[in-house]
């Protein structure tokens, strides 16, 4: 096939060919409740081998980092009514006993420091720890003392994956950078 323009690149068929390698949900775009929908009905189609715990725990993961793109992506757009929406990526693969959730959105450079923190504390807890953790911010955000409590979601995703949360920050220009969060869900462990 030739090339209609010589600025233009990129290969539909190879990037199909690059999807169909163990990745079951692929979406780059806005995300809200009507998204989240459609793609959350799609985990349920594409993860149904038998395991409902390992779909259900892709499912509440799903919903958490979903959610965290909309609300805090420092990339967005407007709908016609003038709603916000957070814009990233999710992925879902599946490689061998385990599953792979990923999503990445472009974030603030000024915004990012206490989330990073965040996860390093998350990952350096236990689950009993993580428990009391869950905790401390829920009575924190409760009490008003805790502003930044969206961050919870975060926790619950490591209790809920069971494995830490694998993150990426990747400087995109001065004042943002790409970032993403990745977490492992064991399909035997989840049984």
């Amino acid at each position: 096939m030739e090339k209609i323009d010589d600025k233009y690149d990129f290969s539909l068929y190879e990037y199909h060919n690059l999807l169909h390698q163990n990745i079951l949900v692929s979406y780059k775009g806005p995300i809200d409740e009507r998204i989240m929908t459609v793609i959350g009905d799609n985990i349920e189609i594409v993860t149904n081998d038998g395991n409902d715990k390992a779909r259900s725990k892709i499912f509440k993961i799903f919903m958490e980092l979903a959610q965290n793109v909309w609300l805090y992506s420092a990339e967005s757009c407007t709908t016609s009514s003038g709603r916000r929406l957070g814009m990233g990526t999710l992925v879902i693969g599946e490689f061998g006993d385990s599953y792979t959730f990923v999503t990445g959105n472009v974030v603030r450079n000024s915004d990012i420091e206490p989330v990073i923190e965040k996860c390093e504390i998350i990952n350096s807890l236990d689950r009993e720890s993580l428990r009391e953790y869950r905790r401390e911010q829920r009575r924190l955000a409760k009490d008003g003392h805790n502003k930044n409590s969206g961050n919870i979601g975060l926790i619950q995703v490591a209790l809920t994956a069971e494995s830490p949360l694998d993150i990426e920050l990747t400087p995109v220009s001065d004042e943002e950078s790409f970032f993403s969060i990745a977490v492992k869900i064991k399909k035997s462990a989840a049984k």
